[in-house]
């Protein structure tokens, strides 16, 4: 009996050994693939802007603007606030006549903005990997005009040039 368990021991060395040399190879090009080719160590954020119109009174309408920001990467996003990422929320108004072709949307009159999302959290907004939040930014405007929301996304992986938005166009009745 002994003999036979002698010659397992020196098998599953053998095993093990050859096991070893094979996973190496094969964990150091995961490693590799994951951070190299598919910057699983980057930060991916989404934002999208969506908007519903309730009544208010007379001659206004209150304007729901859901701001809905995603974590689509492997690693948590931290916002911080100002220079260490933000949301930003401009409402602007289309005018009443435009001319033909493509409209810039830099250049309508903002009528509302939240600067600082980020400010009404104390500890910062920290965006878990996989999750899509909905954030409601309310907002009271005159009725029978037709807005363009935008929501943007800045300095989010300490990089001043960083960006991602959202818009949206709504009219309001």
């Amino acid at each position: 009996m002994r003999f036979e368990l002698e010659t397992v021991k020196t098998w599953a060395e053998l095993a093990l050994t050859c096991g070893s040399l094979i996973a190496l190879p094969v964990g150091a090009y995961w490693v590799v693939h994951n951070f190299s080719v598919e910057d699983t160590h980057e930060a991916n954020p989404n934002i999208s802007v969506t908007a519903d119109v309730m009544p208010y009174d007379g001659d206004r309408r209150l304007l729901l603007v859901h701001v809905r920001p995603k974590n689509a990467g492997k690693v948590p996003i931290e916002l911080d606030g100002g220079k260490e990422g933000d949301i930003k929320i401009t409402v602007g108004e289309l005018p009443a006549t435009l001319p033909d072709g493509p409209v810039d949307a830099d250049k309508l009159p903002v009528q509302f903005s939240v600067p600082n999302f980020v400010e009404r959290y104390s500890g910062g907004y920290v965006m878990e990997p996989g999750i899509a939040y909905d954030e409601l930014v309310p907002f009271v405007v005159p009725k029978g005009r037709t807005y363009f929301v935008r929501a943007e996304m800045t300095h989010y992986d300490d990089s001043p040039d960083d960006e991602v938005d959202g818009s949206y166009i709504v009219k309001v009745e």
